[in-house]
């Protein structure tokens, strides 16, 4: 009995030895924590290059933010005051055109070096959620980077023939929408002046249209413009769910072996060939992978 026991304990050890993934407990794949990264990065940028080791990279993000935030309030100090000086200048001034040129510019200025810090904020996030998943390809990632940026999810899955549908598509959308507020904007305001029935002000139709022309086309760009915002928006969040999609698919087997072959068959044709039955034609499909 004893040597039945030493036996079995030796074939136990020599079966586990020789094969270990029958014991092996089967490995979980990790979590994929792209969505927690992506939103904490949002509220405390950095959080992501902690997570990933790149310790480096934190100075640079926020030196990045601070200093354009820096240079974007200094602008901003210097717009307020030229639009007050422009404010205060006379309507028959001559230089009233040349204060308002410099407003504007100013303006820009303010606004490009506050697109600047943007800009370090989301690539920080970016980078963040694309160094997590250096060496796999994640849907969430694909989905945030299309939502940060639309088109980004598609360079990430490689699909780079569609950035351009997508940004024809936005552009359009957005131009139609721009175009339909500017006629929105003229015939409200027209319409403005013709219930006001000012004698000093008189709008960009002398007057020659009536009071529901004026609303009816007012309604008609108004209506156009709130449609084609609907399109930009729809456009925006194809670009998300394309992204997604084709990162699910992105390990998706195409080779060239895979098919589909349709060709005419004969059932039972033993059973016709023993003269029980008769033969009956029909079609078979053989999928070949």
């Amino acid at each position: 009995m004893k040597r039945l026991s030493a036996i079995l304990i030796f074939l136990l050890g020599f079966t586990c030895a020789a094969f270990p993934q029958v014991v092996e407990k089967s490995k979980v794949p990790p979590k994929d924590y792209s969505a927690r990264i992506w939103l904490v990065s949002h509220i405390a940028p950095g959080y992501g290059q902690v997570v990933n080791k790149d310790y480096w990279k934190i100075p640079v993000f926020y030196g990045g933010m601070g200093s354009m935030l820096y240079l974007g309030i200094n602008a901003n100090q210097n717009y307020q005051h030229r639009l007050r000086v422009y404010n205060m200048a006379s309507d028959l001034s001559p230089d009233k055109e040349y204060l308002k040129q410099r407003v504007v510019e100013q303006r820009n200025t303010r606004n490009l070096y506050y697109a600047a810090a943007g800009a370090f904020y989301l690539a920080s996030v970016v980078d963040a959620v694309y160094c997590y998943n250096d060496k796999k390809h994640s849907p969430a990632a694909a989905t945030i980077f299309s939502t940060l940026v639309p088109g980004l999810g598609q360079v990430y899955n490689k699909k780079y023939w569609k950035v351009p549908i997508i940004y024809g598509g936005l552009s359009t959308f957005y131009f139609i929408a721009n175009w339909n507020n500017r006629g929105y904007t003229r015939f409200k305001t027209a319409l403005k002046y013709k219930i006001d029935d000012d004698p000093n002000t008189v709008d960009e139709f002398n007057g020659e249209r009536t009071a529901d022309e004026l609303r009816y086309y007012m309604n008609a760009y108004r209506r156009n413009r709130d449609m084609s915002i609907l399109g930009l928006s729809a456009v925006y969040i194809l670009n998300i769910l394309d992204a997604n999609v084709d990162a699910h698919l992105y390990d998706w087997n195409v080779d060239d072996d895979l098919g589909i072959r349709v060709e005419p068959t004969v059932v039972n044709a033993e059973a016709a060939m023993n003269g029980s039955s008769a033969p009956v034609f029909g079609l078979s499909c053989k999928f070949t992978f």
